[in-house]
């Protein structure tokens, strides 16, 4: 059941009609509305049926389909406005369909004002009866399930050009499917609607936050028990809307095989509130919280070669992700550049950084080469590891690091720090430091290995030099001063095995009776 809408403040079709012309008022579309000002006659003639479009998918990440990316702009539209409490698909349908229309609308006022009226509506009458012609194809009732194989197999081998997707995302979405068909049924594809889907997210908000660990329980029982237990902690609505990115998945896929019609997108245009990333979804380590993680005693009493010791200090110094550091190689990726020692994060077999700009070159910071790094990386050369934490951290479903950070997860909550903290809160401490200075935005990019401003930026981050990097890095302070942590004494690579000697048996002299010697001892 979808839910219902708020009475007592509904949205009419004016409300988010004004909602939709605020958004396109922004910054942003007004530069991407000038696009289609600057069309030449024969660019806009060719073009204009597909321009709402193409505006619209100038915004979308990667891999995300045109109902989601639509979906995501009507929902940007509403809270422009301040409409927050979008709690149904109706809104967001309405909204999604006003925003779609109005730049329709641009574009045809932009062609009346190159070709004239009647050219216009020749056009738009020619383009409007040609889909009649084609009936709609009958639905698909083959079910659901019968194209898991496939779909996953195609998933991790990375299909129509998209980037594959590691062991445990497809883990996780084969789970979320696996639970869709428990909870609504294994149906033929043709009957899955919007109405489907909605039902789909009710019934996952009423599931137990627990469910799925520990034992195995079918998602029907677990169901059950929540039903029966009004006081156990329910699902969160970030968890249901990974649940949908799953689904997402899955139909994407059946659209691309044409198993279903592209119009059909059940998964997309649903709400989950409170779940859109702002920047401030994550705080930064501040000194208070540094000072419980580093002078705890499990901190203090780790061992001085251990990925708990070193991964903090590591992240803070640098602003690496907890992956790009777990995927070093001691022997490769620790270099000397222009005389100075850097982390070189590039792709390889099995893994690659998160985006273009994250290939990149990270001058470590002296105070880690102060506290010992060297002597550590030392260490697991001369042991011949893979990887910096070899043998400590293992992959684990294509991620090193994932052991490690649910082992830091537990620590940290039992130190008392915030649940809006996490490890990767190192690098938003890193970058807070660093955005206080006169550095430029673009050396600080390269670093860190953001996108930047566009292409060009990006280019222009590739030819920063070593020393400015060394001087972007050598500008961070941390909060706490950690001097009482001292040089780590990482212990230094094994000694050589020492030559074997053979021994030989020594007798003594033998005297006769006057004393003189009657047999040398053997040498």
């Amino acid at each position: 059941m979808l839910e219902e809408e708020d009475d007592e403040f509904p949205l009419t079709d004016d409300d988010i009609r004004v909602a939709v012309r605020r958004w396109l008022d922004t910054p942003p579309w007004r530069q991407r509305l000038r696009i289609v000002d600057d069309m030449s006659p024969g660019g806009l003639r060719a073009y204009h049926e597909s321009l709402p479009n193409k505006l619209l998918n100038m915004s979308a990440d990667d891999g995300i389909s045109y109902g989601d990316n639509l979906s995501q702009e009507a929902n940007a539209a509403l809270d422009h406005s301040e409409y927050l409490d979008v709690r149904g698909g109706d809104r967001l349908r309405r909204t999604a369909a006003a925003l779609h229309n109005q730049l329709r609308e641009y574009v045809d006022r932009r062609m009346q004002a190159v070709f004239g009226q009647e050219t216009v509506a020749a056009t738009s009458v020619q383009t409007v009866a040609a889909p009649a012609a084609s009936p709609e194809p009958a639905a698909n009732m083959t079910k659901l399930s019968s194209y898991i194989t496939d779909w996953q197999k195609d998933i991790i081998a990375g299909y129509n050009h998209n980037k594959a997707l590691g062991d445990e995302t497809t883990d996780q979405y084969l789970k979320t499917v696996e639970m869709f068909i428990a909870l609504v049924g294994d149906l033929p594809v043709g009957k899955i609607t919007f109405d489907t889907a909605a039902e789909f997210r009710e019934l996952i908000l009423q599931m137990p936050a627990a469910h799925g660990k520990g034992g195995i329980t079918s998602p029907r029982k677990e169901l059950a028990r929540a039903k029966a237990d009004k006081d156990l902690p329910r699902v969160s609505m970030k968890t249901a809307k990974r649940h949908f990115s799953g689904m997402n998945s899955i139909w994407k896929w059946l659209v691309h095989k044409k198993h279903t019609p592209v119009t059909a997108q059940p998964f997309s245009g649903h709400s989950f509130p409170g779940t859109k990333l702002k920047k401030s979804a994550r705080d930064d380590w501040s000194r208070e919280d540094l000072q419980r993680l580093f002078t705890s005693r499990e901190y203090r009493e780790a061992s001085e070669s251990s990925a708990l010791h070193w991964l903090p200090l590591i992240s803070l110094h640098s602003g690496m992700r907890l992956e790009e550091i777990c995927r070093l190689r001691p022997g490769t990726d620790i270099i000397v550049k222009d005389g100075v020692t850097c982390f070189d994060i590039a792709a390889r077999e099995g893994w690659d950084p998160k985006t273009e700009a994250g290939t990149r070159i990270i001058p470590v910071h002296s105070w880690v080469l102060r506290h010992g790094f060297m002597n550590f990386v030392t260490q697991q050369r001369a042991r011949g590891a893979e990887h910096l934490f070899s043998p400590e951290l293992t992959l684990h479903k294509g991620k090193i690091s994932s052991g490690f950070s649910r082992e830091f997860s537990k620590l940290k909550i039992e130190l008392g720090v915030g649940s809006k903290t996490a490890f990767h809160s190192f690098r938003h401490s890193f970058r807070t430091v660093l955005d206080s200075t006169d550095l430029k935005e673009s050396h600080i990019d390269a670093v860190m290995g953001h996108e930047g401003g566009g292409g060009q930026g990006r280019t222009y981050s590739k030819r920063v030099t070593t020393a400015k990097l060394k001087e972007v890095v050598e500008a961070f302070q941390s909060p706490l001063e950690l001097g009482f942590l001292g040089a780590a004494a990482a212990n230094p690579p094994p000694p050589p095995p020492k030559a074997a000697v053979k021994k030989r048996k020594l007798t003594p002299h033998v005297f006769d009776a006057n004393g003189k010697v009657v047999r040398h001892r053997n040498r």
